[in-house]
């Protein structure tokens, strides 16, 4: 594994607690956007999308990945995968197994959807630690904003670093004093993962190797990453 830094970087070991400051919004924050402003209808063509009830048939939407792997829930939204999150046909919610997710020190029956609107961005799913309070692991991906807006995004921050993991460079951005996302590109997209950790939080470097080991576990289920 090696280790660049960019513009203004600091080493994790170097930089103060003090200096962490939150990157671009991630794709958590498009997809609250994307949810309020869209919660109505949000088909990007044709005839509106109608609205989703509780009482909605699931039978005849989507619940498997592009490689007929379930869901771990029954999602209730016609258009979960759509649009605003094709670039990449890799699915966050089934890329582990509960055997992988347990190794991660993760509780598989805690998994947590991200959609929280029909046709939105942001697409994938959240598990808690196990024994852990307040702790958690989200992994998402959309299209926007794509992976190379994202590196312009952060390069104006002092804290931020890289890596190369199975040979594709991966973005490590901390947050907050409580949060650190790592990022890589499948297909065309981002896939980014979070940890988050509001209660009695260890260093930062520390949350950002668990984002990173998890990266490092699904980078083999992700796509190639096609040129840019």
């Amino acid at each position: 594994m090696q280790t660049s830094m960019r513009h203004r970087a600091l080493a994790p070991s170097d930089r103060p607690a003090t200096a962490v400051h939150r990157i671009a919004p991630t794709l958590t924050a498009v997809c609250v956007s994307v949810a309020l402003a869209c919660s109505a209808s949000c088909a990007v063509s044709g005839d509106p999308s109608p609205a989703v009830t509780d009482s909605a048939p699931t039978a005849t939407i989507r619940q498997t990945d592009s490689t007929g792997k379930k869901l771990p829930f029954t999602t209730r939204f016609p258009d979960r995968w759509s649009a605003n999150n094709d670039g990449t046909a890799y699915e966050p919610c089934t890329a582990l197994s509960d055997t992988e997710l347990l190794a991660s020190g993760l509780d598989p029956k805690s998994v947590s959807d991200a959609a929280m609107a029909n046709h939105q961005t942001a697409r994938g799913c959240s598990w808690r630690h196990s024994g852990i309070r307040l702790s958690s692991i989200g992994q998402i991906t959309g299209n926007k904003p794509t992976f190379e807006e994202r590196m312009k995004l952060r390069s104006n921050f002092k804290t931020w670093w890289d890596l190369t993991i199975g040979g594709r460079l991966v973005m490590v951005d901390p947050d907050s004093a409580a949060s650190c996302t790592v990022t890589v590109k499948s297909g065309r997209s981002p896939v980014s993962t979070i940890v988050t950790r509001t209660w009695n939080a260890p260093p930062t470097k520390e949350l950002c190797a668990i984002a990173i080991d998890f990266t490092r576990r699904t980078i083999p289920k992700m796509e190639p990453s096609a040129p840019s």
